[in-house]
C-alpha cells in the first residue's frame, strides 16, 4: 500500500510501533485512537519497518499474528524510500538517532505526517519532526 495526502481538514499521523505494542498490551489510550483511525475520524499511516518490528517478535502465537495483521490492515505501509534512507542518515549522524527510529522519524518528515509515539525523548531533538504523544 501506498500513501496518499489527508485531505487539508483531516490530520495525518504517521503512527509509531510503541503505539500497536501498547494497545496490544490493551492500553485504553492506544486502543480508543486506533478505533478512530478504524471509524475515518483520524487519518493514519505506518512505516513498513513498524510491520518488521511488530511481525519480528519471537513466538507469536496464532491469535497474535491475526490481530497484528488486522491492525495492519488499518493503515497504509509507507516504503522506506532512496529520500527516506538518506534524510534518516542525517538523523543518525546529526542526532545520533537509532536505525530504527531514524527511519520512522525520516518517513514522518519526509511525508508531512504528526509521528504518534510514546518515546518522545528520542525523537524530540530532530528539529521540524512534528511529534505528538498519547
Amino acid at each position: 500500500m501506498d500513501f496518499f495526502p489527508a485531505p487539508p481538514d483531516r490530520l495525518t499521523y504517521l503512527i509509531d510501533t510503541n503505539i500497536l505494542i501498547d494497545h496490544l498490551r490493551g492500553d485504553a489510550h492506544a486502543t480508543e485512537f486506533l478505533l478512530d483511525i478504524e471509524t475515518g475520524r483520524t487519518k493514519a499511516c505506518l512505516s513498513v519497518l513498524t510491520e518488521y518490528e511488530l511481525l519480528s517478535v519471537s513466538r507469536l502465537k496464532p491469535n497474535e499474528t491475526r490481530e497484528i495483521e488486522r491492525l495492519l490492515a488499518l493503515m497504509p505501509r509507507l516504503a522506506i524510500t532512496s529520500r527516506v534512507a538518506r534524510t534518516a542518515a542525517e538523523f543518525r549522524r546529526r542526532y545520533r538517532t537509532d536505525i530504527a527510529d531514524a527511519l520512522i522519524a525520516a518517513t514522518a518528515r519526509i511525508r508531512n505526517a504528526t509521528l504518534l509515539t510514546r518515546n518522545l525523548k528520542d525523537f524530540r531533538p530532530i528539529k521540524g519532526l512534528r511529534l505528538q504523544s498519547l
